[in-house]
């Protein structure tokens, strides 16, 4: 059963051709932002990644369940546990694809995270993880009469991340590459992670971009999200103190959502800083 604890998530309808409906359903912004997608074919339900949270793992369920349609595949994009640890409860009926990387991951990672995050937040989090058992080899496909791209990204927020594309409806869900009016995760070096996001502005094919943290966002919102990580260099360029960086990232975006990944990532960043 799913305790309301937390303020609710907000549901967007992304596109609608007349035979493909995307929606987005988005945490609360003090709560990681999470964005999880369902696109609807004509006869089910493809959905992708499952929130930190079991509420909102809950109330990704009831959006799918209002739509009437079979889950077929639930893909998870990456092995960051605010992407697959609130989906257990809500989805253990489902079969579950990722890359062969992140299946791994999940696998070795998930039990300890689980049990980790319980003993933090109690029952805000699912009782028991729901894991991958297919495997996502890139390529296309064709699901219900609609073409799927699926891409594998390395080095950018994540070493690998699974990218899918909708070419007939212009839209790539590019999860945790784009943060789009939120704070990113950042561990290390951005380099290869910007590639990607300059790579993504420049692709002509594709004019609706699904990120991991925020609302759907468009062109534009690459520019601001690569700004971002440059403005990220540009404090760790000239500050030492963990404290000093997160006060001076805050001051140059204080209405972002999701400022407790700063927390998260911190003393990672820091760890091998002088």
């Amino acid at each position: 059963m799913m305790l309301k604890q937390l303020p609710p998530a907000v549901t967007y309808l992304v596109k609608d051709n007349g035979k493909v409906r995307v929606h987005t359903l988005v945490s609360s912004a003090p709560f990681f932002a999470n964005a999880t997608h369902i696109i609807e074919l004509p006869t089910q339900l493809i959905l992708i990644d499952g929130h930190f949270f079991a509420q909102y793992g809950y109330e990704f369920r009831q959006l799918a369940d209002s739509l009437n349609k079979p889950i077929t595949r639930f893909y998870v994009t990456h092995a960051h546990p605010d992407h697959y640890l609130g989906m257990g409860d809500a989805f253990a009926d489902v079969i579950v694809y990722a890359l062969e990387e992140i299946t791994k991951l999940i696998l070795q990672a998930g039990p300890h995270e689980l049990k980790e995050k319980q003993q933090h937040f109690g029952n805000l989090i699912a009782t028991h993880l729901t894991y991958p058992s297919q495997i996502v080899e890139p390529g296309e496909e064709e699901i219900d009469g609609v073409r799927f791209i699926f891409e594998k990204a390395i080095d950018t927020e994540s070493p690998e991340t699974l990218v899918i594309k909708l070419p007939d409806l212009r839209i790539a869900i590019v999860q945790d590459i784009l943060y789009h009016n939120s704070h990113a995760f950042i561990t290390g070096p951005v380099a290869g992670w910007k590639a990607a996001l300059q790579e993504l502005r420049d692709d002509t094919a594709y004019d609706t971009i699904l990120a991991g943290h925020g609302t759907p966002a468009d062109k534009a919102d690459i520019d601001n999200a690569i700004l971002y990580l440059d403005k990220v260099g540009e404090i760790l360029s000239h500050v030492n103190d963990a404290i000093e960086y997160k006060q001076q990232l805050l001051a140059a975006y204080p209405n972002y959502a999701a400022a407790k990944l700063i927390d998260i990532y911190l003393p990672i960043l820091f760890a091998n800083k002088v």
